[in-house]
């Protein structure tokens, strides 16, 4: 068992992995090369990807190459 640096939760890291490909089935992102640190469950990792895409897609918001939502520009930057 493993436990995460983030939220202290302990986690068996296989689970953890099997659980981050179902919630990222088509993406090409790799549960271990996403892992920062020392030891981090699939819940931490997937929201700081899923943190990362929504700043990443306000940028594509203010530089024009997505439609404009400025409520989800005002969140992510």
């Amino acid at each position: 068992m493993a436990t995460c640096d983030e939220c202290k939760k302990e986690f068996d890291v296989g689970v953890e992995r099997d659980e981050f490909n179902i919630e990222f089935p088509e993406d090409d992102i790799d549960y271990d090369e996403e892992i920062e640190g020392g030891p981090q469950c699939a819940s931490c990792v997937g929201s700081r990807i899923e943190s990362n895409n929504n700043v990443g897609r306000a940028i594509d918001m203010m530089n024009g190459d997505e439609d404009y939502d400025g409520d989800h520009v005002e969140k992510y930057l």
